[in-house]
């Protein structure tokens, strides 16, 4: 059973990496910023690799995510799927943050503009029309490998929740009190 809800986490985020509509495709990371306090946001899901059970997201490099994990590598990923009533939270260690012209070409001419604006992220604007675009990109792939998944799913009867942890590179579960 234990094995069977880690498998079905993996599916999923599978699933969510081509499935624009899947629930899992956008998330949350949660980071702690240099005053100990915590920074949420929703991010897109690019990549799941099944193997390496490595989470990979998109980024302009002056956002405040970056400079949060550069200083804490630490973080969390938050996944939940409404129609399933399904919640999944991931402890994760950033354990890459690079440029990656291969992926920014890969990006569709609008997606790669998000990455161009002159200002950086969080600039203050007079109006909407003063953003302004170079040729010059931002754009950097963060790469994430969890250390704990803690599932749980709201049934009848009863809920169902798990935890895993990795250690020597083999997940061990248990179940706990939902």
């Amino acid at each position: 059973m234990l094995s069977n809800i880690l498998l079905t986490c993996k599916t999923e985020w599978i699933k969510a990496k081509t499935n624009r509509n899947h629930p899992f495709r956008y998330f949350v990371l949660g980071t702690v910023n240099s005053k100990g306090n915590p920074e949420l946001r929703t991010v897109v899901l690019r990549n799941f690799d099944s193997t390496e059970n490595l989470f990979t997201i998109f980024t302009d490099s002056r956002t405040k995510k970056i400079i949060d994990l550069t200083e804490n590598s630490s973080a969390e990923l938050l996944f939940y799927d409404h129609r399933k009533l399904t919640q999944i939270r991931v402890k994760v260690n950033c354990i890459s943050i690079e440029e990656s012209e291969k992926d920014f070409i890969q990006q569709s001419p609008n997606a790669q503009k998000d990455y161009t604006s002159v200002s950086s992220p969080g600039t203050i604007l007079k109006s909407m029309d003063d953003v302004m675009y170079s040729e010059f990109n931002y754009f950097r792939k963060l790469i994430f490998k969890p250390y704990q998944i803690e599932y749980l799913r709201l049934m009848r009867p009863n809920h169902q929740r798990a935890v895993f942890n990795l250690k020597n590179e083999e997940w061990i579960g248990n179940f706990i009190t939902p």
